[in-house]
């Protein structure tokens, strides 16, 4: 069924997009709804479409040499997926996976999803979105240098948070994985934060209490 422009428009990719684009999209996509751990697309083979998440979240798993899954990279509702695997030269196969949930994803088939690349605004847009990931890698890279490892998570939630103190983090699994660390390295160091009154969860959200101090453990000065 073609999604309704008004769900494109509520993403930043698409916010204030040229009708054109919009109406292009909204009459091509079409909306996959997945259960926890179900595979988009269904038949397990890379995901080479476009896609936009539109509820819940999904991840890019990708099994390691030993038969461990490392999840690359995730995204959540009204962010995007595929771009770097539709336009990348030599690709990246990714198995995205609705991995903490259900989800629901707009779909556009790789052909349909070139052409709305072609249009100039759209394509601007993507090499902006493109850019931010670039940066936010050279970020993540950053942290690695970072030590004791507890210090690298409080460097990563620094980096995170947004100016009102709120966070949205990413899996454990996943920030293990960014990382270089583990999914109960990463639980651990946020239980004693808890603790400690840093940091409070709220629901899905995360908040930091006492940005200070925070920045003093990332800086190694008070290692957890």
């Amino acid at each position: 069924m073609p999604v309704s422009p008004l769900v494109l428009q509520a993403s930043a990719f698409f916010a204030q997009a040229p009708e054109a684009a919009l109406s292009f999209a909204a009459s091509r996509m079409e909306l996959w709804s997945l259960r926890r751990r179900e595979v988009l697309p269904p038949d397990g083979s890379a995901f080479t479409g476009f896609g936009l998440v539109v509820q819940g979240s999904v991840q890019a798993l990708e099994r390691t040499l030993d038969g461990r899954e490392a999840p690359l990279v995730s995204a959540s509702a009204g962010e995007v997926l595929g771009l770097a695997q539709l336009l990348a030269e030599r690709r990246l196969p990714m198995r995205w996976v609705a991995s903490q949930g259900p989800a629901t994803v707009a779909v556009l088939q790789q052909s349909l999803a070139l052409e709305l690349l072609q249009m100039p605004e759209m394509a601007w847009r993507a090499a902006r979105w493109l850019a931010q990931q670039v940066n936010d890698m050279a970020a993540w890279q950053k942290f690695l240098a970072v030590h004791p490892v507890s210090a690298r998570v409080c460097a990563s939630l620094l980096h995170l948070m947004e100016p009102d103190g709120s966070l949205r983090l990413p899996t454990h699994a996943e920030l293990g994985w960014r990382l270089n660390t583990t999914r109960e390295t990463v639980t651990r160091v946020l239980q004693r934060l808890q603790q400690d009154g840093v940091v409070l969860r709220e629901g899905e959200l995360w908040r930091v209490r006492q940005a200070a101090a925070l920045r003093r453990l990332a800086q190694a000065e008070n290692p957890t």
